[in-house]
């Protein structure tokens, strides 16, 4: 969860920052690799810093060749946070 004071980004923010497409993140939360914190009637995704830099992780490893089922084995190895996993 972001705190009070941390910048929140929505879905289409996000994915300029780290020049990926909108639907990828959203793969990447439906695949369970990124778990984000709702907010609204609409229950827009909302990303914090601290998603930006674990998506920024992934985009690094799936770039590699790393499916997203590998790349959920290695959060889970690794204890990685995943957004709203706290």
């Amino acid at each position: 969860m972001p705190r009070a004071n941390e910048a929140v980004f929505t879905i289409g923010e996000a994915a300029v920052k780290l020049d990926l497409h909108e639907q990828t993140l959203r793969n990447w939360e439906r695949a369970g690799v990124i778990r984000l914190k709702r907010f609204g009637g609409n229950r827009a995704r909302i990303f914090s810093g601290s998603d930006i830099s674990h998506c920024r992780w992934i985009k690094r490893f799936a770039g590699r060749g790393i499916s997203l089922k590998g790349l959920k084995t290695l959060i889970k190895m690794n204890n990685i946070k995943s957004g709203g996993a706290q």
